[in-house]
């Protein structure tokens, strides 16, 4: 497997420090496969080595790509489980570019960076560090997420922020409307999906869209 880091360091100091010299400019890791938790559908399993892993400070992306119409319809009922509920699905035409990779057909999957730790100034651990680093205090990014965060539904929002010690909802317009500032504790909290479309092998006419899911149609 190869891995391409960027800004990065695998020892404990160093993936502290990638976190601290966090700006507005993205910064990734990419990895050629996917690295999704190993408690999601086993029927994705077979997907790994067709897709790709991108790590920005503040989520992950699983890209998936398919060249098949049948594994793709086969397995598209299992990757809409992994979506949290009342997210939205994005569609976008493909074929579609991200980050140096153009895909014909497929799925990203935006998900939070779950299990890691986090400092009020947005530094990053990893797991291993709960109980070891003490001079800080950490909250664990990933479900279960407090019931704060919630609406009245039920649902996840977006983004939550580091907050006084506990995590709180955060909304990305309202930054944009009154505090154009980068917060490095702002995370992703919900799974969203976007579908590249190209009409042969992913289908909008062929496959399933839950009622109950806001579609975001980003294709024209």
């Amino acid at each position: 497997m190869m891995i391409t880091r960027i800004e990065a360091g695998c020892v404990l100091a160093a993936f502290v420090a990638f976190a601290a010299a966090v700006s507005l400019h993205a910064m990734y890791e990419v990895s050629d496969t996917g690295l999704w938790p190993t408690n999601w559908p086993k029927e994705l399993e077979q997907l790994r080595k067709q897709s790709r892993t991108l790590r920005h400070d503040q989520y992950k992306m699983y890209e998936i790509a398919f060249t098949n119409q049948q594994q793709f319809e086969a397995v598209w009922p299992h990757i809409l489980a992994v979506k949290t509920p009342e997210a939205p699905i994005i569609l976008l035409k493909g074929p579609n570019e991200r980050l140096g990779k153009t895909i014909k057909a497929g799925v990203r999957i935006l998900a939070p960076l779950t299990g890691e730790l986090i400092s009020p100034k947005g530094g990053h651990y990893p797991p291993s560090a709960e109980g070891i680093v003490t001079n800080v205090a950490l909250l664990k990014i990933g479900p279960p997420w407090p019931d704060n965060v919630k609406s009245k539904s039920g649902a996840l929002p977006e983004f939550v922020i580091y907050d006084n010690g506990r995590w709180a909802p955060y909304s990305v317009q309202d930054r944009k409307a009154n505090a154009p500032v980068y917060e490095p504790s702002i995370m992703r909290a919900r799974i969203d999906l976007e579908l590249v479309v190209d009409g042969d092998v992913v289908d909008l006419n062929r496959i399933p869209l839950p009622t109950e899911t806001p579609i975001v149609d980003r294709r024209f």
